[in-house]
């Protein structure tokens, strides 16, 4: 043969080589991603405390399904779409902290933790668009719209509810609930709380009043300074409904407003929350343990300025 048919034939040998080269490597990836031993039968689902299982479970198989490019097994269990199944889970948002695992080969185990449902957080209306608090004051989930007591309601003066953020400082969310724990321990029930920018905070109790705070105050004492006055012989009367607020933020000066008056020389005011409305104490008269209540001698005032004294 000629030089020239030589190196055509070659060329083809070499060309049908290749060819059958890829061909037994296409074939055999089609059928090796297919063996049993080597694709992902068995979802395991873990954790949670509301979410089902077959919700996950169902996510997982869909996202194993089909083929890469139509040739490779989405289940093939060393290229399964970790990311993918990840990031479907992810999009329920109650899902908190994720981990998914191939165990044994051909099994994938899910484990996950859920945000459960702590406290609303909702604008100033507190009927619309309010979101699910976590137990630490992040906010992961629009709301339906709920009524009744079952979650304690906060609004921040300061910000507007929204999701996937902290919606108040971790320090200051666990302060309100302590406090609300520690009202209710005492009879006294909560039903919504208002954050301002300054560290101040006003509960509106279930069946009308108001107890207006410092977050920067121990939280035990501001409900013991509560205590000592509305246990006195003086306010034992005071109950949800016949008073307009309680103010506690000014450590042992309490000033107690039982009614809302509209003349114009009169200190009281319907529960507006800023903290000049009650008047504020000086330092050279506000004594340090709390004990009694005694009335300013302005009869004409519908605010009781009451200094806790040492018995």
């Amino acid at each position: 043969m000629s030089p020239s048919t030589t190196l055509l034939v070659r060329q083809i040998l070499i060309g049908f080589l290749i060819m059958a080269f890829f061909g037994m490597l296409l074939i055999s990836i089609w059928y090796g991603t297919r063996v049993d031993s080597f694709t992902i039968d068995t979802v395991t689902v873990r954790g949670g405390e509301t979410i089902e299982h077959k919700q996950i479970e169902e996510i997982v198989r869909n996202q194993l399904a089909g083929a890469y490019l139509k040739f490779v097994p989405r289940a093939f269990a060393f290229t399964y779409p970790a990311k993918d199944i990840e990031a479907s889970i992810l999009n329920i948002k109650r899902i908190k902290d994720l981990t998914i695992v191939r165990e044994n080969g051909t099994a994938l185990t899910v484990e996950f933790t859920e945000y459960v449902p702590h406290a609303l957080w909702c604008g100033s209306s507190d009927s619309e668009g309010c979101f699910f608090l976590d137990e630490n004051g992040y906010s992961f989930s629009p709301a339906p719209s709920l009524s009744g007591g079952s979650f304690l309601r906060l609004v921040s003066i300061a910000k507007d509810p929204a999701e996937d953020v902290q919606a108040f400082s971790t320090e200051d969310y666990k302060k309100v609930h302590e406090l609300t724990t520690l009202f209710a321990d005492a009879g006294w029930y909560i039903g919504k709380a208002e954050l301002d920018a300054t560290g101040d905070a006003f509960f509106t109790i279930v069946d009308g009043g108001e107890f207006k705070v410092s977050l920067r105050q121990s939280a035990q004492e501001t409900v013991d300074n509560m205590l000592t006055v509305l246990n006195s012989e003086k306010f034992e009367h005071i109950q949800p409904g016949n008073f307009e607020y309680v103010d506690l933020r000014f450590g042992s000066k309490v000033f107690v407003n039982e009614v809302t008056l509209t003349t114009p020389t009169s200190t009281a005011t319907s529960s507006q929350h800023s903290p000049s409305e009650s008047p504020m104490p000086t330092e050279d008269t506000a004594p340090a343990t709390p004990v009694f209540a005694e009335e300013e001698a302005d009869p004409s005032t519908a605010v009781m300025m009451i200094p806790l004294e040492d018995e």
